[in-house]
C-alpha cells in the first residue's frame, strides 16, 4: 500500500511537470570555487520552485543550498568550494522535487597568497598582505599550529572585504604562529605562512606603602598595545582579579586607587589580550583611622556639628545612621562629605532612639569610626509634608532643558528579566515622552555605543529643540546595542556643555548605564568642572542592573557632585520609576532663617518636619515656590505651579 501511495505521488507531480510550461536556465558554465553563481530564469515560475548546485551524480529529489524563485526572473547561488562537476537544478516547490530545468556547471580551483612580517612583538598590530579569490566570508587568520584541536582553529581574523593589507594584532604569547588565507564556508587553507611572536618586556614603579583607600601614581613602561592596562590586586589573586586600573594608553604615570582594606597587594602590567603580567611590584596597604567628636545627645530634627580627622579620600562622608545597621544602609539623618571640611554639619533624624555618627568610605563605605548618639523627642510630634506639582505645570522651568544620556554598549545586550536591557531602555524612554517630559520641553539625547564596535564613540542623535515626540520616538524605536562598544561616560558628560550651551536655565542631565567608564575618562572630574564652570547643571545617574556595591558607591558619589541623585534600578519596573524620579523637579525646605531643614523631589513620599512654617521652593530655573505649614501629627500638602 505505501509503495502505491509513492507511485500515486509520484505520477501526480509528473503530470503537474508535464501541465506546467518549460522553465528556461541560463548561468556560466564554469565558476571559481566559493564564488557567486547568478542564474537567470524563465518560464512559468513557481514561487515555492527552487534552484539548487548539486554535483552530477546527486539522485533526483536530493538538494544542497538553494534559494526560492518566488516569481523572480533571476538569483544568485554560492558555487561549492570543492572543485569538480556539478548542475543547476530547478526542482518543482512538491515532493518528490522533479527538476524541470538543469544546466552543468564546472567549479574550478582557486588559489591565494600571503604576506606578512617574519616577527612580531607579543601584543603587536601588524599588516597581512594578501591575494585571493575574496570570495564571501573569506578571511585572513593567525593559528596556532600547535595548539589544542579540539579548541578554536584560530586567535584572530580579519574579513578579505576588508582589502588588502588586513591589519591583525599577535597574540600575548610567544611562539610560532601560521597566517592563512581561509575560504569562508569551510575553512579551507588557501595559503599561509609563518609568524614568529617574540616576548616583550614592561617595568612598574610604585610607592612601597599607601594608605587604604589613597589615591597613588604608578610610571610605568612596556609595549602600550591596545587595552594593555596597569592594576592593583591581591597579591596571589588571579590575572582577572583586580581592585583597580587603567589603560596605559592614558600614558605614564596613571593614577590608582588603593583598596580600602589593608594588606600586601601587587600592581601590576598587564596585557589586554590574555591578561598576561608583564611586569609586577609589591605594595603594602596601610590601615588608615579616622575619629570623631560632637555631642552625645541632640533633639530630634535639630541641627547639629561634628569635627572629625580621617584620611578624606573621594566620596567618604559623615553620617547619622541607626546603631548597628549595615555599612549600606540609608542615612537616617543628615550626612555631609568630607571634602565639605570640618566641622561637618548634619542634621538629627526626627525619630527618637539610639544612633551613631560615622565616618565612612567612599569606595567601599567602611566604617572607620563612630560615635553613639542619642535622639530625643522634639518638643512636638514632627508633621508630614508632601509636595506636589499642579496637572496643567511643568516639572521643568521655561528656561530648563533635559538632556538624556544612553548607555548602549555591548553590555546592553545582556537580559534581564528575559529581556534585553536595551529593550527595556527603549520602552521606558518611549514611555517617558511626551507624558513625564512633555511636548515642546527644550531635550536632547545622547548616545553611546551603538555605532563602532571596540570604540568609545558617542553621539548627539537629538540636538537640542523642543521635544517633538513622533520624531524623537521613532528614533528612540531604532537604537540597537553594539557588542564590544564601549563606554564613555566622562567624554559623553563632558560634552553636555556644548550640547546645551544655549540654555539659560537649569540643565537637567539624566544618565543610564550598566557598567563602569572603560574609556579613560574621569566621570567625577568631568562633573565638577561643569559645576565649576558656572552653569546651572543637575547630573542625575541611573544605574540598571549594577551588582557592584563600590561601582553604585562611585555613581552616588558622582551624583552628588553633580547635584543630583542615583537612582538603582534592578528590573523594568524599577527603571520607569527611577527614570520618573529622576526627570521630576527637587525641592528644599527653608525654615524662617532660611536654612535649608529637608530637601527632596517632587511627587516623592514627602519629608518629616518639626511643626512651623516653611517655604518650599524647587531648583528650576525660574524656581517653583510655595508656602508651607507643618502641624504636629498631621499630614499637609503643598501643590505647586
Amino acid at each position: 500500500m505505501r509503495h502505491t501511495f509513492r507511485w500515486l505521488l509520484s505520477l501526480i507531480s509528473l503530470y503537474s511537470i508535464v501541465a506546467q510550461a518549460e522553465v528556461g536556465l541560463s548561468a556560466p558554465s564554469e565558476i571559481n570555487a566559493g564564488a557567486q553563481v547568478k542564474i537567470i530564469f524563465s518560464g512559468d515560475v513557481g514561487k515555492r520552485d527552487f534552484i539548487t548546485i548539486v554535483p552530477v551524480d546527486k539522485p533526483e529529489g536530493e538538494y544542497a543550498d538553494y534559494q526560492y524563485a518566488r516569481s523572480k526572473s533571476s538569483l544568485e547561488l554560492r558555487a561549492p568550494e570543492d572543485a569538480g562537476e556539478y548542475e543547476i537544478r530547478y526542482l518543482d516547490a512538491n515532493p518528490p522535487y522533479a527538476t524541470r530545468a538543469r544546466q552543468k556547471l564546472t567549479v574550478i580551483p582557486v588559489q591565494a597568497t600571503v604576506q606578512a612580517p617574519d616577527r612580531v612583538d607579543a601584543g603587536a598590530k601588524f599588516q597581512v598582505t594578501w591575494t585571493g579569490p575574496d570570495n564571501r566570508q573569506d578571511f585572513i587568520s593567525l593559528s596556532d599550529p600547535n595548539g589544542n584541536a579540539k579548541q578554536r582553529k584560530w586567535i584572530t581574523y580579519a574579513y578579505t572585504k576588508k582589502g588588502s593589507p588586513v591589519t591583525l594584532v599577535a597574540p600575548d604569547k610567544p611562539g610560532t604562529y601560521e597566517i592563512q588565507y581561509r575560504s569562508g564556508r569551510k575553512y579551507y587553507t588557501l595559503a599561509k605562512a609563518t609568524l614568529i611572536v617574540a616576548g616583550t618586556e614592561a617595568s612598574v614603579e610604585a610607592p612601597d606603602r599607601v594608605g587604604a583607600g589613597q589615591q597613588f601614581e604608578v610610571s610605568w613602561s612596556g609595549p602600550d598595545h591596545g587595552q594593555d592596562f596597569i592594576a592593583i590586586s591581591p597579591k596571589d589573586a588571579e590575572v582577572r582579579k583586580y581592585h583597580h586600573y587603567q589603560y596605559t594608553r592614558k600614558g605614564s604615570p596613571v593614577t590608582l586607587n588603593a583598596p580600602d582594606e589593608p594588606g600586601t597587594y601587587e600592581v601590576r602590567y598587564q596585557t589586554g589580550q590574555s591578561y598576561t603580567i608583564l611586569a609586577r611590584r609589591s605594595v603594602t596597604v596601610d590601615t588608615v583611622t579616622a575619629a570623631l567628636d560632637g555631642p552625645k545627645e541632640v533633639q530630634g530634627g535639630s541641627a547639629f556639628e561634628v569635627t572629625w580627622t580621617g584620611p578624606d579620600n573621594a566620596g567618604d562622608f559623615i553620617a547619622v545612621m541607626e546603631a548597628g545597621s549595615d555599612k549600606r544602609s540609608s542615612a537616617k539623618g543628615g550626612w555631609a562629605y568630607s571634602r565639605h571640611g570640618s566641622p561637618a554639619g548634619l542634621r538629627a533624624p526626627l525619630e527618637p532612639g539610639l544612633y551613631e555618627v560615622r565616618y565612612q568610605t567612599g569606595q567601599s563605605a567602611k566604617i572607620l569610626a563612630t560615635r553613639s548618639l542619642r535622639v530625643t523627642p522634639p518638643p512636638m510630634p514632627p508633621g508630614h509634608l508632601n509636595v506636589m506639582l499642579d496637572s496643567a505645570a511643568s516639572g521643568f522651568g521655561s528656561n530648563d532643558a533635559v538632556e538624556i544620556i544612553l548607555d548602549a554598549s555591548g553590555s546592553m545586550l545582556k537580559k534581564q528579566d528575559g529581556r534585553r536591557r536595551i529593550e527595556i531602555a527603549r520602552e521606558v524612554l518611549l514611555g517617558l515622552t511626551g507624558e513625564v517630559i512633555s511636548e515642546g520641553t527644550p531635550f536632547a539625547l545622547r548616545v553611546f555605543g551603538h555605532r563602532e564596535a571596540d570604540s568609545c564613540r558617542t553621539d548627539l542623535e537629538e540636538p537640542l529643540a523642543p521635544l517633538d515626540v513622533a520624531k524623537v520616538d521613532a528614533k528612540i524605536k531604532g537604537l540597537q546595542a553594539m557588542n564590544l562598544a564601549k563606554t564613555p561616560i566622562a567624554k559623553s558628560l563632558e560634552l553636555v556643555a556644548k550640547d546645551l550651551a544655549t540654555v539659560a536655565g537649569e540643565r537637567v542631565v539624566v544618565l543610564i548605564t550598566d557598567g563602569e567608564e572603560t574609556c579613560d575618562g574621569d566621570p567625577a572630574a568631568v562633573i565638577e568642572a561643569l559645576q565649576a564652570s558656572g552653569i546651572d547643571v543637575r547630573v542625575n545617574i541611573v544605574g540598571f542592573a549594577i551588582d557592584d556595591e563600590n561601582l553604585k558607591s562611585r555613581f552616588r558619589y558622582w551624583a552628588d557632585l553633580g547635584g543630583g541623585d542615583y537612582h538603582d534600578a534592578t528590573s523594568a519596573e524599577d527603571l520607569k520609576r527611577s527614570m520618573n524620579h529622576a526627570l521630576q523637579a527637587p525641592y528644599d525646605v527653608l525654615d524662617s532663617t532660611g536654612m535649608i531643614v529637608a530637601s527632596g523631589t517632587v511627587g516623592d513620599n514627602g519629608v518629616e518636619l518639626p511643626p512651623g512654617d516653611y517655604q518650599v521652593q524647587t531648583r528650576t530655573t525660574p524656581p517653583m515656590q510655595a508656602n508651607a505649614t507643618v502641624v504636629s501629627d498631621k499630614r499637609a500638602g503643598v501643590v505647586l505651579k
